[in-house]
């Protein structure tokens, strides 16, 4: 995911046109190497020895343009394609209450797995690349799991920590620790109203830029468009908080609840990439709010244990050229949790 221009109808990253201009130099340089040689009388070695000299020279240019570093500062608009994926999978793991609001009492702790369902995203959605132009392998998983574990801080405030471990799968590797604090409040012998503050830091690294596959495909313009070298070593870190009122029904073994949440997210991209003669090591900033909307059920099937399952939406607004207006193109997903209390 990388700010580019057009040159020839493909999208490149400044500084890119010296791919062109290098391209041109090797034609001109093999062009004038046969006149030089030529030019010289037969035995002189004079001809012979300006081609080597003028090569050298090529060849020095050459090295010199290949090792170009690009190492831009790039603020995004916060619904450009590349700011919408950065969103999108920050919001796939946005850690929620995963339960009706409810009192946990004062030293109560209780440990969980979830895991939350990961929508495969069309060819039109992962067109996120150089400004919507390049698409990108993103489709890495269908599950994302993580560890919970609430402790009751007092008869009415408690603590939750989510983990994603750095678990390697299909190149991609996530490490993200969420935190939050939440209270319930009673509003009737059934109803329960939830507060939680909650913020989140991770990192989720890839070959995104430029994936192992391109790279494998050599100068196969068709399978490796970007001329990528090498798999792209790229990263993508997430800093957000939040606050989200829940709402919780009944006091029986199943209890249905709803939730809302703001999110303020400041969002980075670092491009680590080698891909037509050069290293790029843009970073990419964005940061805005987000909503998000919960629905689900809370089921205590036994003593010590409960399950919950929910429906997680946040709307997301990107602008996708060749239009000019955003649109929403929001993430819908599923998510499970089961949890042992002791």
């Amino acid at each position: 995911m990388i700010d580019g221009r057009t040159v020839r109808g493909r999208a490149v990253e400044p500084g890119a046109h010296a791919v062109s201009e290098r391209g041109a130099g090797r034609r001109r340089g093999r062009y004038s190497g046969r006149r030089l040689g030529m030019g010289g009388p037969p035995g002189t070695g004079k001809g012979v020895t300006r081609v080597v000299v003028f090569g050298l020279c090529l060849l020095g240019a050459n090295a010199a343009q290949a090792q170009q570093t690009i190492r831009d500062v790039v603020p995004l608009a916060f619904d450009r394609p590349e700011s919408w994926a950065m969103k999108y999978f920050t919001a796939l793991s946005l850690p929620t209450s995963m339960g009706p609001p409810e009192r946990l009492g004062g030293g109560t702790v209780e440990v969980g797995l979830e895991g939350a369902f990961v929508p495969q995203l069309s060819d039109d959605e992962r067109r996120v690349g150089f400004n919507g132009t390049k698409l990108e392998d993103v489709n890495r998983t269908r599950l994302l799991g993580r560890f919970r574990a609430t402790v009751g801080l007092t008869a009415t405030t408690s603590l939750e920590i989510a983990y994603v471990p750095p678990v390697t799968v299909s190149g991609a590797k996530p490490h993200i620790l969420g935190v939050a604090i939440g209270r319930p409040f009673a509003l009737s012998p059934d109803w329960q109203l939830g507060l939680r503050l909650f913020g989140q830091l991770g990192t989720m690294k890839g070959d995104i830029t430029c994936g192992a596959n391109e790279a494998a495909a050599g100068p196969d313009l068709v399978r490796n468009p970007y001329l990528c070298e090498a798999a792209s070593t790229d990263e993508l870190k997430q800093k957000l908080v939040g606050v989200e009122v829940s709402a919780g029904y009944g006091r029986g073994r199943w209890r249905p609840y709803i939730g809302v949440s703001v999110s303020y997210l400041d969002l980075q991209f670092q491009v680590n990439a080698l891909y037509a003669g050069l290293i790029d090591h843009t970073l990419q900033t964005t940061n805005g709010e987000t909503v998000s909307l919960t629905g689900g059920l809370g089921v205590t099937p036994a003593a010590h244990w409960r399950l919950a399952g929910e429906l997680f939406y946040s709307p997301l607004s990107v602008v996708r050229p060749p239009k000019v207006s955003s649109q929403n193109d929001g993430l819908l997903n599923g998510r499970v949790l089961v949890s042992y209390r002791f």
